[in-house]
């Protein structure tokens, strides 16, 4: 209820506040905001010349937490006197605790198919000088040796694990904040000292890149599959070849070994579902070509080619509980 009733209701024909704005505080202002981060950037940039920024973390996702963790297994001394590396058939289907439980010591340094069988190579190396000597394995799946093109982008990230070349600088994007240094000061600081969650499969059995790492140390590289059903995987049944580029590979591989390394070569299994009729003979043929390209030797007795579907999560790996069995079968050939 209006307490006068009587009075006038306020006039309308007037704002009620007046604001002035000068160009030249808002050309004052913006030039304070940039000049700050311009200050900022140099800094950065200062500080990542220098080498006071330190070394990149490498725990921002899943597949730089496992190049580093695997240049530190190779690097670090330990009783393995069997090295396996490769691609991601290697990382999952050759279980290391298995291994051990069978008397072999041994060490899975195997990665990603994104990578060359030269960069295998150099993991192989490392794990030779940091061990005195030792046995090499590469294990590799039919979809890597037809893979057409290797990852420069993963190739740097292990040559940075392994202090080969000097961490690059992120111009992904080309954003100013890759420009300034933001970006790789994010990567060597804030990706050490926050956890960075992982997604998918992999985030719901691990959590974060720390976790990740963490189990792989634990397990010795090996890492389990995470998807439990092929079929959500499958494609039509593939037609395996060797790429042109393998056959330089194998020869910069078998280079980057001392001489006298005793090397030897398996190929991974794919789904029955999956299989061509003729696929047990191009593997043992696309095997003997890529073993006598390395040097390397087969195993006394053959792994099988062909697994049943119910054994695999993915095309490329097997569950946890086949991973064992193969592994098994792995140790008894190994010895």
């Amino acid at each position: 209820m209006d307490p006068n009733p009587g009075s006038p209701a306020p006039s309308t024909d007037f704002p009620s506040h007046a604001y002035r704005f000068e160009r030249r505080d808002l050309a004052r202002n913006l030039a304070a905001t940039v000049g700050l981060v311009l200050l900022a950037g140099c800094v950065a940039l200062g500080l990542l010349q220098t080498g006071l920024a330190g070394k990149p973390a490498l725990l921002g996702d899943a597949d730089s937490t496992i190049l580093a963790t695997k240049a530190r297994l190779a690097s670090e001394p330990s009783r393995a006197r069997i090295a396996f590396v490769g691609d991601s058939s290697c990382l999952i289907n050759v279980d290391i605790p298995t291994l051990r439980a069978a008397g072999i010591e041994a060490v899975n340094l195997g990665t990603l198919s994104y990578l060359g069988l030269d960069a295998f190579g150099l993991l192989a190396r490392r794990f030779r000088q940091s061990h005195g000597g030792g046995e090499v394995v590469l294990v590799v799946h039919p979809e890597c040796l037809r893979l057409a093109q290797p990852s420069a982008g993963h190739r740097k990230i292990l040559e940075t694990a392994l202090d080969f070349t000097e961490p690059a600088r992120s111009f992904h994007t080309g954003s100013a904040a890759e420009v300034l240094g933001f970006e790789d000061l994010r990567a060597r600081w804030i990706d050490r000292a926050l956890p960075t969650p992982l997604r998918g499969g992999l985030g719901a059995r691990y959590g974060f890149t720390r976790d990740l790492q963490r189990e792989l140390l634990g397990n010795g590289g090996t890492l389990e599959e995470t998807a439990h059903d092929v079929a959500t995987t499958l494609t039509a049944s593939a037609e395996y070849r060797i790429a042109p580029r393998i056959r330089s590979e194998c020869e910069r591989f078998r280079n980057l070994l001392p001489p006298g390394t005793r090397l030897r070569l398996v190929i991974s299994p794919i789904p029955r579902s999956h299989a061509l009729r003729r696929h047990e003979a191009t593997v043992s043929e696309m095997g003997t070509t890529v073993a006598a390209s390395l040097g390397a030797e087969g195993l006394r007795d053959p792994l099988p080619s062909i697994l049943p579907d119910t054994d695999f999560g993915t095309i490329t790996h097997l569950r946890p509980e086949a991973a064992r069995r193969y592994t098994q079968r792995l140790a008894d050939a190994l010895k």
